[in-house]
């Protein structure tokens, strides 16, 4: 199989964090394909556990579904920012904590379809709590619950923000072995 070739690129919106264009792919049968196509800089997202196997969530609202969502620490990178980085300030911008210990528990692809974005989650241990200095834009309710616990509302459906149930069971999974 054979990936297509983007033949042309037609922008439509170029916004404050995402640009949206009309691409058109060619296929190796010859076929010509548009689709809608939104661009993304990225984002980096945080499970950060405490010495009491806690972890940190915040909760804040999302207008794409009208609703407060309970999510792990992330945020957009800035231009030319790392990954791990972007991890770091935005752990402690959302949250005031800080880590000692970092590990990169792979990407999550939202919605590779339609979206370039790329989330690179990380596990945070040995952690060190501060004041939180969230953006302006940002209203956030900051809760410590039993990491169990948090695994447990992803699994019962409580908790359905992708990349919060994704570096969750992530996270799950590599502090077992």
């Amino acid at each position: 199989m054979l990936k297509p070739t983007p033949i042309a690129s037609h922008p439509i919106h170029r916004g404050r964090v995402i640009a949206v264009s009309t691409e058109i792919l060619r296929y190796a049968n010859g076929r010509e394909h548009e689709l809608d196509f939104v661009r993304h800089p990225g984002a980096a997202a945080v499970v950060a556990v405490d010495e009491a196997n806690r972890v940190c969530v915040v909760r804040q609202y999302r207008h794409g579904v009208a609703d407060f969502l309970w999510e792990v620490p992330a945020g957009k990178l800035d231009p030319g920012e790392a990954p791990a980085a972007c991890a770091v300030r935005e752990l402690a911008e959302e949250t005031g904590v800080t880590a000692r210990t970092w590990t990169p528990l792979g990407l999550f692809l939202p919605a590779p379809g339609i979206f370039t974005e790329v989330i690179h989650l990380y596990l945070a241990q040995g952690l060190e709590i501060g004041a939180p200095a969230p953006d302006v834009d940002e209203e956030l309710e900051l809760q410590w619950l039993p990491f169990d616990e948090a695994v447990a509302r992803v699994q019962r459906g409580e908790w359905n923000d992708g990349k919060t149930a994704m570096a969750l069971m992530r996270a799950q999974y590599l502090l077992q072995l």
